[in-house]
């Protein structure tokens, strides 16, 4: 044999057993990749799933409690056959369901089983009481289960059959104010709608589910799984994980279920077989409901190791032409890019997804379409994440708003009120400021809705914030503290600031007048009760603030007092006969 056909031999046999060894390395090290990418992607896809589907929830939690917790329903569940509380209570129920996100709500109560429901289309709004519950029926064993349970908050995926709906339902337990249970109360959310819009997420090779403690499916993009109705259905009827997993695979599934269950931060991942298909999964566990955010991952359709096979023919043709080449070749074309991935997914897994370029330069080959994906990719959850981000703290803000204003007047309510005085008094504290409290009774308030009706009440409601808001400085605060109470807070004050805004609290109210249904005008006055304090604590302010108040309401009313140690004096008004609602 010629010593070219040897060389030729030795050449290809180097060729080959080279190309062996790299297509065992490439391979090796594609594998790697693709799983700490799929680890480190499946947590961020469960965690943004996880969010996703929560802030909707959320914000129908909140206001479902916050209706649970109304006075009005309160007060006619403890006497459900009284009419007149019946038509103040459903009309606080419309203003709830205009509210939800569905435009929908429901009431169920315990003491005569009547069932209430309207939906989006008001179609019930002159009969919202749509049937009456019965233990015995099994169409109705939520609402006697959930009673029994005890669990104030309870999400139930399940038709109802009486109104011919099948919606994700949100049930809040109504407690009397001995805790005893008196209904059941919420909204419901449209379940294909919300699925579409939350649950699916549209990737290809990614699909989400959500379980329940016990496994029941709840929500997945194929409806015939979901477990409805899983609110007191016996174990052996529900729909579980075990219809899609393995018994192997279901105690994978178990163990990270318990893990995130004890870090609900944490997001588990598992590898496990789904109709011969391997899945990377990510748990996620979402304490507010108590439920399991459960994201598949399909990794040959996602990123197929097929993708790395065309890089041995670039290795193959460097191969013939050099054996240096190849390996300078292989570092610069291959082993580079893929090292720079390696670090970027590096950097992604610790939170640095921001979607910049890895530096790397473009081409038309598998890694350069494999970075290019990765930097895509890396952009897309990048702006993602900024956006819901940005939408969770506006929905933040404005429910921390909700929850601080009174609906009627526009000031703070009782809740925000706290908040500030604490806040103040705190301040004052380390700076040695005084701080002024003013409390304010609209004087015979309880008349004007008796004679005139609650219409006219809301509206010298309306007047008096506004009086209020005439005073206050934009560092001070104005709150509605309950019924036809109101607090001032007042910055940096001493007692001849108090005695100004109070002369000037009584001379403006009087100066109103509120015209009434009947064409008659009223005219109002106030008792007011005022304290300094600079180093007191919110309870003792509050009382001493009280305090003063009853003492003007003992001198006669359309008068103010000051809290002890100040000596107690009253405006030159106070001779007038305040007590009265004067009409003309």
């Amino acid at each position: 044999m010629k010593l070219k056909a040897k060389f030729s031999l030795l050449v290809i046999v180097l060729m080959i057993a080279s190309g062996l060894a790299v297509w065992v390395s490439v391979q090796t090290l594609a594998e790697r990749i693709i799983t700490e990418w799929a680890e480190r992607y499946v947590e961020k896809q469960a965690r943004y799933d996880k969010q996703r589907v929560l802030q909707p929830l959320l914000r129908e939690i909140v206001l479902a409690r916050q209706l649970a917790s109304s006075p009005l329903l309160l007060e006619w569940l403890q006497s459900p056959d009284d009419i007149v509380l019946e038509f103040r209570a459903l009309a606080e129920l419309e203003r709830y369901r205009e509210a939800f996100e569905d435009n929908n709500y429901f009431l169920g109560i315990v003491g005569n089983g009547r069932y209430y429901y309207n939906n989006a289309e008001d179609e019930y709004g002159n009969d919202q009481l749509r049937y009456v519950l019965y233990p015995h029926e099994p169409a109705d064993r939520w609402f006697y289960d959930m009673i029994a349970q005890g669990k104030d908050l309870n999400l139930n995926v399940n038709p109802d059959p009486h109104l011919g709906v099948t919606k994700l339902w949100i049930d809040v337990l109504l407690r009397g104010p001995d805790g005893r249970v008196l209904g059941v109360a919420g909204t419901g959310l449209n379940l294909s709608r919300f699925l579409n819009d939350f649950v699916d997420s549209g990737d290809a090779g990614i699909t989400s589910l959500f379980v329940n403690h016990d496994g029941a499916i709840q929500l997945y993009r194929d409806q015939a799984l979901i477990d409805f109705a899983t609110l007191g259905k016996p174990e052996g009827d529900q729909k579980r994980l075990n219809l899609m997993v393995t018994p192997n695979d279901l105690l994978k599934l178990q163990a990270a279920m318990a893990e995130v269950k004890m870090d609900p931060q944490a997001v588990a991942s598992r590898f496990v077989d789904i109709k011969e298909t391997r899945y990377l999964v990510g748990v996620a566990y979402l304490p507010d409901i108590d439920w399991y955010e459960i994201t598949l991952m399909d990794l040959n359709q996602l990123l197929p190791m097929s993708r790395f096979n065309p890089i041995l023919l670039i290795f193959a043709g460097t191969l013939l032409a050099t054996l240096l080449m190849f390996h300078v070749v292989l570092g610069r074309v291959v082993l580079g890019p893929l090292q720079t991935l390696d670090a970027a997914m590096r950097r992604f897994r610790q939170g640095d997804y921001r979607g910049e370029p890895l530096g790397v330069k473009a081409s038309g080959d598998e890694v350069g379409r494999l970075v290019g994906e990765f930097e895509q990719m890396t952009a897309e959850v990048f702006q993602a994440r900024s956006n819901l981000e940005a939408k969770v703290r506006e929905r933040t803000d404005e429910l921390n708003r909700i929850s601080q204003t009174d609906p009627l007047t526009g000031l703070l309510n009782r809740r925000g009120m706290d908040e500030r005085l604490d806040e103040e008094l705190k301040r004052s504290a380390r700076e040695n400021r005084q701080l002024g409290v003013i409390w304010i009774d609209l004087d015979l308030f309880k008349e004007i809705n008796d004679v005139h009706g609650h219409a006219v009440g809301d509206e010298a409601l309306k007047l008096v914030a506004r009086v209020l808001r005439s005073v206050v400085r934009e560092y001070d605060a104005a709150s509605r503290w309950g019924g036809d109470e109101f607090l001032l807070m007042v910055r940096d004050a001493d007692r001849y600031l108090i005695e100004r805004i109070c002369e000037r609290l009584l001379r403006v109210i009087r100066g109103q007048s509120l015209q009434t249904p009947g064409g008659t005008y009223l005219s109002m006055t106030f008792s007011i009760g005022c304290h300094l304090a600079s180093r007191d604590d919110l309870e003792s302010v509050l009382r001493d603030a009280d305090a003063a108040l009853y003492a003007a309401k003992s001198a006669g009313r359309n008068c103010y007092r000051f809290s002890h140690p100040f000596s107690e004096r009253a405006t030159a008004e106070e001779t007038t006969d305040a007590a009265q609602v004067r009409s003309h």
